[in-house]
């Protein structure tokens, strides 16, 4: 008799996250992407908060101490610091808060109001519930421009890293590669990396996709002949 094999819930979430990094390399089917990352972000909050995180309160600290800290360092990248609305806010922000330029993101706490929590879960599942219910709302429909995989996919590995200190393996490596080389303003790559996200800023859009599409399974396959 073969022995039975267990998953974890943590497990269940890195497998459809990984799965979903795949899927949107492959550049399958936009809706089922986003199901299987859905289902991997809600394992992944609900586990943080059995461990005293609140996902919301993270979401709105990131976004919140890293403007304020670049700013106080001076490092804003441009498309933040040319916007005179977007810059009124951070000024504000730097005012309120206790961050500068040598804090550091695990020293600052925040918290939401039940009603902000409520209000970001009904925006995030907003997509989700549509694809796995139909009781109430049959003949509802939604815009595929709702559909953003990226940022679902970023939002999910960021909250991922929160529980686990590693990068979810090739799969997070190369779509935090992507997301470098695709979105102004993110954070440069190390060293080592540098020249793959170059290369991925001159590709167009389905060719880079191609590329890390190829790219993570080539990390699988060596990280596999490691192993053996």
């Amino acid at each position: 008799m073969s022995a039975k094999i267990h998953v974890t819930k943590l497990v269940a979430a890195q497998r459809q996250l990984r799965a979903a990094i795949r899927m949107f390399f492959a550049g399958e089917d936009e809706l089922a992407i986003h199901t299987v990352a859905s289902a991997a972000y809600r394992i992944i909050a609900d586990l943080k908060r059995e461990r005293g995180r609140d996902e919301v309160a993270d979401y709105y600290l990131i976004a919140i101490f890293y403007c304020v800290r670049d700013y106080r360092r001076g490092t804003l990248p441009a498309y933040l610091a040319n916007d005179p609305e977007t810059m009124t806010w951070i000024r504000e922000m730097a005012e309120k808060l206790p961050i500068n330029e040598s804090t550091k993101y695990e020293d600052v706490k925040a918290s939401v109001s039940p009603d902000v929590a409520r209000e970001y879960w009904q925006k995030r599942n907003k997509v989700s519930n549509f694809l796995k219910h139909a009781n109430r709302d049959a003949k509802s429909h939604i815009s595929l421009d709702e559909v953003d995989n990226l940022t679902l996919l970023i939002q999910c590995l960021s909250s991922y890293q929160d529980l686990v200190n590693d990068g979810l393996g090739a799969e997070g490596l190369v779509l935090w590669l992507y997301f470098c080389a695709t979105v102004t303003g993110t954070d440069e790559p190390p060293k080592k990396f540098q020249d793959i996200a170059a290369h991925l800023e001159e590709l167009g859009p389905a060719e880079r996709l191609a590329f890390c599409s190829a790219f993570v399974r080539e990390l699988n396959s060596s990280s596999e002949e490691t192993s053996d």
